[in-house]
């Protein structure tokens, strides 16, 4: 026992419940994606580059919070399983634009039913109301807590109810620093 107070017990740390529902996660989308030979990543860089035909490979580590050497990784092994290509910039000549091949787009697409039951799933313990409110709980600790992420994710593109740009919803203030919350 510390002088700080009790020892806080292990199913009562966020982070350590965060890092068993990611391995639950991924367990069941491997299950689910069975004969597909697909990760979680290399599913959101395909259905992002299906959703920004030419992105470039920096903006897909950025909207998939990856950092620059997993991108590169990530975009050599679909490109080397035709699944995508990459072609010089028109604007840029340093840059590669990214596009999904139809046998990327295929897979996406068989991808993506099966990625309904990875879903249903993994939330199958809560009610309708309870997942939606999961959901919105989730984003908001991730958009709140994007700039301390190992890679920080670009949220200006993401969809769906509650959508915004920026690093924060705001709200926390930096303690370690003692700033206050950037504005949204």
């Amino acid at each position: 026992m510390s002088d700080d107070g009790p020892i806080v017990p292990l199913w009562r740390r966020a982070g350590f419940l965060v890092r068993r529902l990611h391995q639950i996660s991924v367990a069941i989308f491997l299950r689910e994606m069975e004969g597909l030979d697909l990760t979680p990543v290399q599913l959101g860089a395909l259905t992002v580059v299906l959703e920004r035909p030419g992105i470039d490979q920096s903006a897909l580590g950025a909207e998939l919070g990856i950092d620059r050497a997993n991108g590169a990784d990530v975009v050599a092994r679909l490109d080397k399983l035709g699944l995508l290509t990459r072609e010089p910039s028109q604007r840029d000549r340093r840059m590669r634009e990214l596009r999904i091949t139809d046998a990327g787009r295929g897979l996406v697409e068989r991808a993506n039913v099966r990625l309904k039951f990875v879903q249903s799933e993994l939330l199958a313990p809560l009610d309708d109301g309870e997942k939606e409110e999961f959901i919105r709980l989730a984003t908001k600790i991730v958009e709140n807590n994007n700039e301390l992420g190992r890679a920080v994710m670009r949220l200006g593109a993401r969809s769906g109810p509650g959508s915004r740009s920026g690093p924060r919803s705001g709200g926390r203030e930096d303690k370690r620093q003692g700033s206050p919350p950037t504005s949204p």
